[in-house]
């Protein structure tokens, strides 16, 4: 395990292009356990597949359960996102047709996902190692002018800063 780090830290500037992606989901009907089963099983596959294949462009990932299974990813590119999705040789596309042939429309287990190219973002942690885009991409202690989340804001040229 990554040993803490006591100071404050930020990530370092994303690289262009740097894509977070958020990917759940959520059993809706608790008895019909194949339907939901083989959705779950097939998110690890992938993620065992995608920390083989580095060359993919997923650059980290957590998996959080609540009342909706989900995993947080940082990739290279929506372009390595797209491309992985699209992959007929990769984990993904199979169990993407599989899902839509058997369960898309029939409320037996939802799934969601969101996608954003990082522009305007600020990070903060403490006592901890590195975490979500400071883990993908890189940290950096807290410097002059970042000490405020519109500090943090301001150098990640985002417009929508405020005084505090």
């Amino acid at each position: 395990m990554t040993k803490p780090d006591s100071r404050r830290i930020t990530n370092v500037q994303p690289p262009a292009g740097t894509t977070l992606f958020l990917i759940g989901m959520r059993v809706t009907h608790p008895l019909r356990v194949r339907a939901w089963l083989s959705v779950l099983i097939a998110m690890p596959r992938m993620l065992v597949h995608l920390r083989r294949h580095v060359d993919a462009g997923m650059l980290s990932y957590r998996l959080y359960l609540g009342p909706s299974l989900m995993v947080v990813s940082y990739w290279r590119s929506p372009e390595d996102l797209r491309r992985f999705a699209a992959d007929g040789d990769g984990p993904h596309l199979p169990a993407w047709r599989w899902f839509n042939r058997r369960l898309a429309d029939t409320a037996s287990v939802g799934i969601w996902h969101e996608t954003y190219v990082v522009g305007g973002h600020e990070t903060i942690s403490s006592g901890m190692p590195p975490w979500g885009l400071a883990e993908a991409v890189g940290a950096q202690p807290i410097g002059v002018g970042q000490s405020t989340a519109a500090g943090r804001l301001a150098r990640s040229g985002c417009p929508f800063t405020a005084s505090t």
